[in-house]
């Protein structure tokens, strides 16, 4: 009984959180979430800057969330909305002490023309 509790401490005492300050910062672009989890839910902002800055899409006030979703198994669905209008879908996850913010519907991105990569990883800050 003592292995399987310190086999449940370890598995579950390993899950990394997601909350933090992370970042891609690159040449051309920049990409930046604030999040905070909270149990199996996460919220936060993201601030998306490409095409050299002539593409901002960013939380337009301090205290707006544009990122929402839910944890499953360490790994999060959530839905992110525009500034330029209409809604995605990332999956979050953390790899090696990285975030990795895959998107799955690049819609508002696409309509906005903001050239966004499948996935970007991000370190925390």
């Amino acid at each position: 009984m003592k292995i399987l509790s310190l086999l449940l401490f370890i598995s579950f005492g390993s899950v990394a959180c997601m909350t933090g300050h992370w970042e891609n910062i690159g040449k051309s672009s920049s990409f930046t979430i604030d999040l905070v989890q909270n149990g199996e839910h996460v919220r936060g902002k993201y601030c998306f800057i490409t095409n050299n800055g002539n593409r901002i899409d960013c939380a337009e006030q301090d205290d707006e969330d544009n990122i929402t979703g839910d944890i499953k198994n360490g790994v999060a669905k959530v839905v992110f909305e525009s500034t330029f209008g209409g809604s995605g879908v990332a999956i979050v996850k953390m790899v090696d002490g990285k975030l990795i913010y895959k998107v799955e519907d690049k819609k508002p991105f696409v309509e906005a023309s903001m050239s966004v990569p499948d996935e970007i990883k991000l370190i925390k800050e």
